[in-house]
């Protein structure tokens, strides 16, 4: 497949670079719901997604698709801790929505639930916004140790 028919095609005004570690795409305002529906058109498939804390405090997503011979990620931002849910359109998302999700407290947007990937169903999400200290993550399972360590009275 051409990837730079495929870039033309899907954002005609954007700009893009290439890279050693494949084609990027910074796009805050993409509509991933159509970014979605043309990759599986053309099928192309979605490789994964990542969620990642941005310096001012949003959460970037990078969708990574698979171009045959080259890797397609196109970024996102996720506005508010919302963005559109692309799992209808490509089950393979779905998993890992759920798992932004319970790391980011992002809401997926048109998705009938989203059930907890990592956590429990009584867990609120946002796993690591609620164990990161300005910026900086601390482990989570260090975290939780502690957590558990300080209900049961004893030390781990």
């Amino acid at each position: 497949m051409d990837v730079n028919a495929l870039l033309l095609e899907l954002n005609p005004q954007g700009a893009y670079e290439l890279r050693r570690d494949g084609y990027w795409l910074v796009w805050p305002e993409v509509d991933v719901r159509a970014m979605a529906r043309l990759m599986r058109s053309r099928e192309v498939r979605l490789a994964t997604m990542t969620g990642t804390p941005a310096a001012d405090g949003s959460l970037r997503v990078i969708y990574h698709w698979d171009v045959g011979a080259y890797l397609l990620n196109v970024e996102t931002t996720a506005t508010d801790g919302r963005l559109a849910t692309i799992a209808d359109i490509l089950p393979a998302a779905d998993w890992i929505e759920r798992e932004i999700r319970d790391y980011y407290a992002t809401e997926f947007v048109g998705r009938e639930t989203t059930a907890p990937l990592m956590l429990r169903d009584t867990d609120a999400p946002g796993l690591f916004s609620r164990t990161s200290d300005v910026g900086h993550q601390t482990d989570p399972a260090e975290t939780s140790r502690t957590t558990l360590a300080t209900k049961d009275g004893e030390s781990r």
